[in-house]
């Protein structure tokens, strides 16, 4: 009988004990450090990025052992080169404006969703992001094609014409490392200058209503700088070869763009696509 009595008693004792631990090591991973999603949004404007990345980098300045994942998904119809261009915006941003550290800021490109997105994470040592349940791997893409990697708005040195270029243009690093990839095609970038007129309607001297013309427009020779600097920020900076390079002066658009394209081999050359015309006109040229 005393036998008997002390068996329950161990049995007792070992589910006291093993519910008791139980309960400890799911406190312990309730309490556990997790990836958490800061923010996310979708297409907003640069100053809207910048305030919002201004508050993730206080986070991150508070949390000096976490690091930031910024990760990018794109939609289906935007082209490839987005992510990548918003990515490093972002993490410039962070570098340059709030002072984080090279080595604490990650990005991804999550791949195509349902829309557009950023997300910003802070994300402990030893913990990853979430990813979306709605990203898949984008490999729907004609590598035997010609084809657009990406378009953005460019700056010029002067102010004549305002083209919200600042939004989230810069680094060829995404385009560099897609050439890469293929290493038998040709990077085709083109330019195009801006030239807009604009017409308003006021009251003249004499009070009478008229409507005034004014005309903006990039110097002669603006693009063909662009493509220079970008052609060798190609060439210096990412070790592309020259001979794989071609540029081409696209003419005028309303607002200043720059598209890089992927030319296979037997392809070909893209051809430009202007929307603006000076009545001095230019057909665009090679080089």
């Amino acid at each position: 009988m005393q036998l008997s009595m002390s068996r329950k008693h161990l049995v007792f004792l070992s589910a006291i004990f093993l519910l008791t631990n139980l309960g400890g090591a799911a406190r312990a991973q309730a309490n556990a450090p997790r990836a958490e999603k800061f923010d996310e949004f979708g297409d907003i404007l640069p100053t809207e990025m910048a305030a919002r990345l201004d508050n993730f980098g206080v986070q991150l300045q508070e949390n000096p052992t976490a690091r930031a994942f910024l990760i990018v998904y794109r939609a289906h119809r935007d082209l490839p080169g987005l992510s990548g261009r918003h990515l490093n915006w972002m993490r410039r941003y962070l570098i340059n404006n709030r002072g984080i550290p090279t080595e604490r800021i990650a990005t991804v490109d999550g791949g195509a969703a349902s829309c557009l997105s950023h997300e910003l994470w802070l994300v402990p040592p030893g913990t990853t992001p979430t990813p979306r349940p709605d990203a898949y791997a984008r490999g729907l893409d004609d590598t035997a094609a010609a084809r657009k990697f990406d378009e953005y708005y460019w700056d010029a040195p002067h102010d004549q014409l305002i083209s919200y270029s600042s939004e989230y243009g810069g680094t060829l690093e995404d385009y560099a490392q897609a050439l890469r990839k293929e290493p038998r095609s040709l990077a085709y970038l083109i330019a195009y200058a801006g030239y807009r007129v604009s017409r308003t309607e006021d009251v003249d001297a004499r009070g009478r209503k008229k409507i005034f013309r004014a005309v903006s427009i990039d110097p002669p020779g603006a693009a063909a700088r662009e493509l220079r600097e970008r052609r060798d920020e190609l060439v210096k900076q990412h070790g592309i070869p020259r001979s794989r390079v071609r540029v081409l002066d696209g003419g005028y658009r309303k607002w200043r763009a720059l598209e890089l394209w992927i030319v296979p081999p037997g392809e070909y050359a893209p051809v430009p696509t202007p929307n603006a015309f000076p009545r001095s006109g230019r057909a665009p040229r090679r080089r």
